[in-house]
């Protein structure tokens, strides 16, 4: 695809838009680094039981949604968003609930698990609804349906504010007729490679941006969708979010860099392909944690744990965050127990020889055995 350039200040002022076009031999080595990483997990995926598969998509759907609420500034409740997985997995009764967590995951679960249908407008519609169970306190928004205005990405205090970009339509119509562009393609039969497909999608639909909030969330959600499209699986293989938090700052700058440009996504799409393998290829550590857990729970299944201290192992267990041991602080802070309760928690996980002690006074840590 070529498109001519014309100086405009927004991407969707070329005279060509939507016509991207991209250099297929800048590419391609993008691309094939990219699937390489990726074909291998839905491999791994066969060897693991119903259960272990189900606990791995499970800490992958942990990672997405509380990274892709980050991205946007929102700290979700670890538990809470814990408790909605286990729960709509079947994996155990959740003890926390929270709507707005609970929306969240039954969007990603939602969206991967009907790969074989068709996005509409009213599909797209239900997902912002479970993205915002209800009406936020502070700014009103249109909550199921296209923004009805003109949309402004801007940051800074009001008077000395920057405009990073602004959005095609100005009401619901101009937006409407924007995404019934997009969705017509996006629901085509795929030509050329599903990877390139899903970088184009979550970059046009963000370039869109047709709800009041969300559009990113939404934006990484369809990408994701689309390469389980490409894997012909409806198991969420690993977590894009996951890898676009960490780089946020060179994420929005990759998104406003090309928003601005012509036509011509090539870096942008190499880019994105670079970070689905680095996803993937964190999905791999996942794995060695998921069997690692599996090996864990088998040998201590005769062990008494109080509460406290299994939301300390499963804690440990499920993320990286725990390498180097935790501290009796840390532990009281995580558990909410008392000094005493703490050193008795702890002094009980090295006795049962779950915990190995490090170290001595208040430079001591607990390890995983």
């Amino acid at each position: 695809m070529n498109s001519s350039y014309v100086e405009t200040q927004w991407i969707w002022q070329q005279p060509d838009w939507p016509n991207f076009s991209y250099d297929e031999k800048a590419v391609m080595p993008a691309l094939e680094r990219c699937i390489q990483i990726v074909a291998p997990l839905k491999k791994v995926a066969t060897v693991l039981t119903e259960h272990q598969r189900l606990d791995w998509e499970a800490a992958i759907l942990l990672d997405e949604t509380l990274s892709s609420a980050k991205i946007e500034g929102e700290l979700f409740d670890r538990d809470s968003v814990r408790s909605s997985i286990v729960r709509k997995l079947g994996l155990g009764v959740g003890i926390k609930f929270d709507k707005h967590c609970d929306g969240a995951v039954e969007l990603l679960l939602r969206s991967i698990r009907s790969t074989d249908r068709t996005i509409t407008p009213d599909v797209l519609k239900s997902w912002h609804q479970l993205l915002f169970p209800e009406q936020p306190l502070i700014t009103l928004m249109i909550i199921g349906d296209y923004r009805n205005d003109e949309m402004q990405i801007v940051s800074g205090r009001y008077g000395k504010q920057t405009i990073h970009y602004v959005a095609p339509g100005n009401d619901r119509q101009d937006v409407s007729g924007q995404m019934d562009q997009f969705l017509s393609w996006l629901n085509a039969p795929i030509e050329g490679s599903a990877y390139i497909r899903a970088a184009i999608a979550k970059f046009w639909f963000v370039t869109i941006h047709p709800f009041d909030d969300g559009n990113g969330r939404l934006s990484r959600v369809i990408a994701e969708r689309c390469v389980a499209e490409a894997e012909k699986t409806n198991l969420r293989l690993f977590s894009l979010s996951t890898v676009l938090e960490q780089n946020r700052d060179e994420y929005y700058q990759q998104l406003e860099d090309h928003q601005r440009g012509n036509l011509d996504l090539t870096q942008w799409i190499i880019w994105f392909l670079d970070s689905v393998a680095q996803a993937a290829h964190n999905a791999e550590a996942e794995f060695e944690r998921v069997m690692h857990r599996t090996r864990f729970w088998q040998a201590q299944q005769q062990t008494a744990f109080n509460p406290r201290q299994l939301k300390l192992l499963k804690r440990m267990l499920e993320t990286p965050d725990f390498a180097d041991g935790i501290s009796r602080k840390k532990y009281k802070s995580l558990s909410k127990a008392a000094d005493a309760t703490a050193v008795r928690d702890l002094t009980d996980l090295v006795d049962k020889k779950v915990l190995v002690a490090q170290g001595e006074g208040r430079g001591r840590r607990y390890m995983l055995r």
